[in-house]
């Protein structure tokens, strides 16, 4: 590890909030899609086979839903989400023209209920998966 930088904020319910940057020394970074696919997903895990992830991820890692789903979603400004979702499918991740990555995010048909809404992958928080079995808590992983 080169450098870790962080900063820790409290939200309006006075809850801590941790963002963290680590940056890791040439040669250990994660330099293509196949090495990123290993430690980052931003799909809904299948719920037979991993029910506790799958738990995890419906409660914490799910964006919304906001966008026509939900006008009044705190995300939105002038009619559209500020972070960006629901995200397109991608069927395989890609490191883009800035060199940042586009997760794949299959359209497998696997959703989740949200209330009176339905979410796909398209409305996943980008996470790792031994943090969230780890922690059982949000931790957007990018």
């Amino acid at each position: 590890m080169l450098a870790v930088i962080y900063t820790i904020e409290f939200q309006k319910r006075g809850l801590p909030h941790a963002h963290i940057l680590v940056l890791l020394q040439p040669g250990h970074q994660y330099n293509n899609a196949g090495e990123i696919d290993k430690i980052i997903s931003v799909e809904i895990p299948d719920k037979s086979k991993e029910p506790r992830l799958f738990d995890i991820v419906s409660s914490f890692m799910i964006h919304g839903p906001c966008g026509p789903q939900n006008l009044q979603s705190p995300c939105m400004m002038n009619g559209n989400c500020t972070k960006h979702f629901p995200k397109k499918f991608v069927d395989a991740t890609i490191i883009d023209d800035e060199g940042y990555p586009v997760y794949k995010r299959r359209d497998n048909g696997v959703y989740i209920e949200k209330g009176k809404s339905f979410v796909d992958n398209r409305n996943v928080v980008p996470y790792n998966k031994y943090l969230l079995l780890r922690y059982n808590a949000h931790i957007n992983v990018e």
